[in-house]
């Protein structure tokens, strides 16, 4: 349990440093928009993260004192329901990342970001396995809805599914990114 709560710690630590980053190159996005339909679009993912962080600011002092299994079971529900959202959080900061990437391919920030994408996902893949350590061990097989993405829900069509953030999909090389292009053509959503 212990090597589990440093993995997390690690991983909570990486991604509040590159959220912090990420927030700060899209603030410039954000105020030199060309259009009220951009600046609102960057605008709410900025917020997002940003409210992302706040949540991390109380979590991960929780998570950096170790495993904290007291005898106040509430107090446990609510740490393994906080982890769980911030799975949820990972999740949608790589989502995040490929729309910057898809935004901005080709530009000063594509580097970056991509570097920023990449430990992302593997700390969102390390972060499903913990999850699912978490779930057997506390929650008797009792799995959390709300953090538990569209792409990864068993019941839901692959129709609304992106295969880079489903539990079967591996990381490949051509990046991520360029799978989408193949993947999304006219052609294709019209045969759906």
């Amino acid at each position: 349990m212990e090597t589990t709560f440093t993995e997390m710690d690690s991983i909570f630590n990486r991604t509040k440093n590159a959220l912090v980053e990420f927030m700060g190159i899209l603030t410039p996005i954000v105020e030199n928009a060309k259009d009220d339909h951009e600046r609102l679009f960057w605008h709410h993912i900025f917020e997002e993260e940003e409210h992302r962080s706040d949540r991390l600011e109380i979590l991960m002092p929780k998570i950096h004192a170790g495993a904290p299994l007291t005898d106040n079971q509430l107090e446990l529900v609510h740490l393994l329901q906080d982890i769980s959202i911030e799975k949820f959080g990972l999740h949608n900061f790589l989502e995040h990342l490929d729309l910057f990437l898809f935004q901005f391919k080709g530009t000063e920030y594509e580097e970056r970001v991509q570097a920023l994408r990449d430990f992302t996902y593997e700390d969102y893949q390390q972060m499903k396995v913990i999850m699912d350590q978490l779930n057997q061990e506390f929650q008797a097989g009792v799995e959390f809805k709300t953090s538990i993405p569209t792409d990864e829900k068993k019941e839901n069509g692959s129709n609304v599914k992106i295969a880079a953030y489903s539990h079967e999909h591996v990381q490949e090389a051509p990046p991520v990114k360029q799978s989408f292009r193949k993947r999304l053509t006219v052609g294709s959503l019209k045969q759906q």
